[in-house]
């Protein structure tokens, strides 16, 4: 495993000690600390069509999760170290990180938020990567990301709120084919204050300029807002503007007039509907977010399209999972196996269109919960490389047998397509189809330990045939909290 240094890296790593050691020094902590130890078998460690081999691999996996909160700051930090005994082109060490701090350096006025995520990914969505890290396909990159973010914020009497902000954001990659990125965002925004109840109003200027080994972009935007509540549940809001953009693009123009109108619907405290429409140089820009929940179930669904960029979708990765369905807080440190956080994201170059839609649905028993949920995107690169698309498909079920033993089953199908003009990296035409399947049983030890044993099995098809293959893999894993 090779890893890139910068020295900004150690100096965020500095800034978010700082505010552990000083501004929370004498806050309160909490912290939780486990070691897993696994077993793993499969029978097509380097996922071909043909020639399997099977090998046995032994993990080793402290974790910590700690958090604290004082007067003026906060830390945040889930972190944990899979090493492995793989023998190959599979990374034999897989960090993760994910850690916030924030701080108030001037009262009422002066502010810094700065974050740290490192987390394993795919080089390649349509080249086998496995279903975790310990394949030796050699399709991963340690993605180290790094962000810092001081800000002002200054009211004026109920009148206005004024927000001034600069982000500085870097992203490093331990493979050496997957280019590195940085960013810089200066955003200004004057809102509304207290005063103003029913008619809400805004303006704002936002510019930001990204850069990586082979290409760079300018985005700078104006808009001014307002908004209107006619009652506790209706209200809506509108926006119009100017951007102004530099970036490679088979487009005459990159920027031009915007504009967005939005309905928000809000009967209760569990029920939110928001959709919209708006334009910009590229298209229609439609909007969907709702969500309803009852005591034991959630339904969400949503739709954006917006310019973006892999380096933008990567910084937004969660290295651990901390609150379930529900909003509700759960314990990060859970002894699976470290998955491959976004196997669907291409870590590429360049601007493209990103089209999501979004659905899911939880429902949950007092012994069993089951997990619906599905999602279609089409990226469209700007510079008139050949159009992604991607569908997913997936459910999960878990039952609570006993106070001790519980079993969890899940299911998954994705279908990756690219459609257009070849280029010197990428064919014109590529489809790729994958079933997943896992049953997995816990079996509780004490207090603070469990056993459990997981069967995967993933069966990939490809146009292209040496891309096929099917893997059997068998997990036996120990955790117990220290």
């Amino acid at each position: 495993m090779h890893l890139k240094f910068d020295k900004k890296l150690v100096l965020c790593v500095f800034v978010c000690g700082h505010f552990a050691t000083t501004s929370v020094f004498a806050a309160d902590w909490q912290v939780s600390k486990s070691l897993t130890v696994s077993e793993v078998y499969t029978d097509n460690v380097d996922l071909t069509h043909d020639n399997k081999t099977s090998e046995f691999v032994t993990t080793f996996t402290p974790s910590i999760s700690l958090q604290g909160s004082g007067a003026r700051a906060n830390v945040s930090l889930n972190a944990s170290l899979e090493a492995s005994s793989l023998d190959g082109e599979g990374d034999t060490i897989n960090p993760r990180l994910g850690a916030n701090a924030d701080a108030e350096l001037l009262e009422d006025f002066l502010y810094v938020d700065a974050s740290i995520n490192i987390i394993q990914n795919s080089v390649d969505a349509f080249t086998p990567s496995g279903i975790n890290t310990l394949s030796n396909t050699g399709n991963t990159t340690n993605t180290y990301n790094y962000q810092i973010s001081p800000y002002i914020t200054q009211r004026y009497k109920g009148i206005a709120e004024v927000v001034g902000r600069y982000t500085y954001n870097n992203q490093l990659n331990s493979n050496n084919n997957t280019s590195d990125s940085d960013s810089q965002n200066f955003e200004l925004d004057v809102n509304s204050g207290d005063d103003f109840q029913r008619l809400t109003w805004g303006a704002s200027v936002n510019y930001k300029d990204s850069g990586s080994d082979n290409t760079s972009s300018e985005l700078l935007s104006t808009d001014v807002s307002l908004g209107y509540r006619f009652n506790r549940a209706w209200s809506v809001n509108s926006s119009v503007g100017v951007e102004s953009n530099d970036f490679e693009s088979t487009r005459s123009v990159n920027d031009g007039s915007q504009w967005s109108m939005s309905a928000i619907w809000t009967p209760n405290n569990r029920t939110s509907l928001n959709i919209g429409y708006g334009d910009r140089f590229f298209g229609s820009v439609p909007t969907l977010d709702f969500s309803h929940r009852s005591r034991r179930s959630l339904l969400t669904a949503s739709y954006s399209r917006e310019l973006t960029d892999s380096a933008t979708l990567l910084s937004q990765q969660s290295a651990f999972q901390t609150t379930d369905a529900f909003g509700n807080p759960i314990d990060p440190i859970t002894g699976d196996p470290l998955s491959l956080a976004n196997s669907t994201i291409n870590i590429t170059e360049g601007l493209f269109i990103n089209e999501v839609f979004e659905l899911s649905y939880t429902l949950t028993g007092k012994r069993s919960s089951i997990t619906i949920g599905g999602s279609h995107s089409v990226q469209k690169y700007e510079d008139g490389r050949a159009d992604e698309t991607l569908e997913e498909y997936n459910v999960s079920v878990d039952r609570r047998l006993s106070s001790r033993l519980t079993v969890d089953a899940g299911y998954s199908f994705s279908q990756q397509e690219r459609t257009g003009i070849a280029d010197a990296f990428r064919p014109s035409q590529a489809l790729i189809q994958t079933n997943e399947y896992n049953l997995g049983l816990t079996r509780k030890i004490g207090v603070n330990s469990n056993l459990k044993f997981t069967y995967y099995f993933t069966d990939s098809e490809s146009d292209d045939l040496a891309n096929d293959y099917q893997e059997n893999r068998m997990q036996l894993s120990f955790t117990t909290k220290l």
